[in-house]
């Protein structure tokens, strides 16, 4: 099966440095041949009245190649790199096993509409997107067993380059470190102050719910607590049906037994009543902003209950290590909160409707008896912590 393309190799056989693509390609060495034709990446974003000079770098992300090109053409001196971004996988590929085309276009659309809406916005840091298309899957007649001849099923994006260098942290002292994650604070706080438009909602609110979701919406997106109640409410009823229904995805081939429906009756029935100002939400409410940033080797949030915390700890950390972490997600959290007033707040009211939200997406199907029922014990207790037990 084909779910990407592995990193390529120089035609001595030792691996692809990432450096002057462009210089091979002339040369006729260029490490992605039998592949991909590097010159129809070229073509393409040449067409957008671009003359490219060079490639000097390609990196390999998780699921795209990232192509640093300098070009001739710029309107300002300074202003002669963009970043191109093409996927690693093409969905025209004979046995093609990786993201559904039908995954991947809404994902590339609402992509290219995020960056386009926020550049509207100054006090938003997001690049400037000058191009960008999703893939397109031909009928598989004649391409079984050859590679494509082109890369329309490769989605594509190219960006204005950012100022500055990437990958700079471990390079940094500690003092600079904590400027930078003083920086990041200041980038989260302006998506968290950002209010995008009712219409850019109303478009892309469904589709970007994950699911197990409603079909339709019978209410108009709106920032209010009965709008949100609504939506909780159709994703506990969409996740867990009635008894003896499908319940996950169709090759669990599970159904809703007695267990799981006792909980969604539960989870139905708390009201989360910690909840602060529904009217300020976003494409999510504030309550359900994630403040993650990553700062290798670890992830720096803020817990339920407002304060900084730090995951994704590797093995083998000294004690030492462990306070430097606590000691970044301090002054990220704290540095935060200066920038963002209100959001500690936020946070803090709710964290039930977080817990129940989060445990809703983070199910991927299988033992629904034992997850959503372990979820229902904690709706039961969270009823008795409230007096609330036998009220319907």
């Amino acid at each position: 099966m084909y779910y990407g393309d592995e990193w390529s190799s120089m035609f001595d056989g030792t691996p692809y440095d990432g450096k002057n693509l462009l210089g091979l390609v002339r040369s006729g060495k260029s490490p992605f041949n039998g592949v991909w034709d590097v010159k129809l990446l070229i073509q393409e974003i040449e067409k957008l009245n671009t003359k490219i000079t060079g490639i000097p770098i390609v990196n390999k992300g998780s699921n795209n190649y990232g192509f640093h090109i300098t070009r001739a053409n710029s309107s300002r001196p300074d202003d002669d790199m963009i970043v191109g971004r093409l996927a690693q996988n093409d969905v025209n590929m004979p046995d093609f096993d990786s993201f559904p085309v039908e995954v991947q276009i809404p994902e590339v659309q609402f992509e290219m509409a995020v960056y386009n809406l926020l550049r509207s916005d100054p006090g938003i840091l997001a690049s400037r997107l000058f191009y960008g298309r999703a893939p397109v899957q031909y009928e598989k007649l004649g391409l079984q067993g050859g590679i494509p001849h082109d890369i329309s099923g490769r989605r594509l994006l190219v960006f204005e380059k950012a100022e500055g260098r990437n990958n700079v942290w471990e390079e940094l002292t500690d003092e600079n470190k904590f400027i930078l994650l003083g920086e990041l604070a200041g980038v989260r706080a302006g998506l968290f102050l950002y209010d995008p438009p009712k219409e850019f909602l109303a478009e892309w609110f469904l589709e970007r719910l994950f699911k197990f979701k409603l079909e339709e919406m019978r209410m108009d997106v709106a920032p209010t607590r009965e709008f949100w109640m609504y939506v909780l409410e159709e994703k506990i009823k969409a996740t867990i049906g009635e008894e003896g229904d499908m319940i996950g995805w169709e090759e669990d081939d599970e159904r809703v037994g007695r267990v799981a429906l006792a909980a969604k009756e539960r989870l139905l029935r708390p009201r989360v009543t910690s909840v602060f100002d529904w009217e300020t939400a976003c494409i999510w409410p504030e309550i359900l902003w994630d403040p993650l940033v990553a700062a290798d080797p670890v992830d720096l949030i803020v817990d339920g209950e407002g304060q900084p915390a730090v995951t994704r700890i590797p093995e083998g950390v000294t004690r030492d290590e462990l306070g430097m972490y606590a000691g970044w997600a301090q002054h990220y959290v704290q540095e935060l909160y200066r920038d963002a007033l209100g959001y500690e707040t936020v946070i803090r009211a709710g964290k039930d409707f977080r817990y129940l939200w989060y445990a809703l997406r983070d199910w991927r199907g299988g033992d629904s008896e034992e997850y959503f029922g372990k979820l229902g014990t904690w709706a039961e207790k969270l009823m008795q912590d409230r007096g609330l037990v036998g009220v319907n």
